[in-house]
């Protein structure tokens, strides 16, 4: 029971963080959809910021923030690292 409630919520997480990367492309301020964008950052802001301080220690002047792609990388490890304990 406890693996499928884990399992639910990473698959939430994950789709949050994509729709966030959607709307950040097409949202703007003044439109419907703002609200939605900045509550949705406000949870998911805080979750981005250790892997964002990892890539500007490393000095990748990148075009692109990488850091909601690489932020579901690693949550898919610790989600895979807390089933194989459970």
């Amino acid at each position: 029971m406890i693996r499928l409630i884990l399992y639910y919520f990473y698959r939430l997480l994950n789709l949050a963080i994509l729709l966030y990367c959607v709307l950040s492309w097409f949202v703007r301020p003044g439109t419907r959809l703002y609200d939605i964008y900045v509550k949705m950052a406000y949870f998911l802001e805080p979750l981005f910021l250790p892997v964002r301080k990892l890539l500007s220690r490393s000095r990748l002047n990148l075009p692109v923030d990488l850091s909601p792609w690489l932020t579901m990388i690693l949550i898919g490890f610790i989600f895979r690292i807390i089933i194989s304990f459970i």
